[in-house]
């Protein structure tokens, strides 16, 4: 479903491969999860958890729920959380549920 990468030493990427949405959550869920878990180690090499959603258009409650969740678990790990996107609508959500305060939001 996504192309999960090291970007770079610093930075851990899960790439949303489209809309973030109720249909596709537990499955990104499930994929971060494992991803988190496998980098959880005091051997990790980054410090930037980057979450790529340039190819959404969209986030439904459930794909914000997953978003929050990822971010608490995230910085309980010490990391920053940073977030792509391309879409207005994607930033809208962001402005509108305060989640740009939480996060860095880079737009591409």
């Amino acid at each position: 479903m996504n192309d999960q990468s090291k970007s770079s030493p610093q930075t851990l990427t899960l790439r949303v491969p489209g809309d973030l949405l109720s249909t596709n959550a537990e499955a990104l869920r499930n994929e971060a999860v494992a991803l988190l878990e496998g980098a959880d180690s005091p051997a990790r090499q980054w410090n930037v958890f980057k979450l790529d959603l340039t190819a959404a258009q969209m986030i439904d409650s459930v794909g914000l729920n997953l978003i929050v969740t990822l971010v608490k678990r995230v910085q309980k790990l010490g990391a920053k959380f940073q977030i792509t996107y391309s879409s207005p609508n994607v930033l809208r959500t962001f402005n509108f549920t305060r989640l740009d305060k939480q996060v860095e939001l880079v737009k591409v």
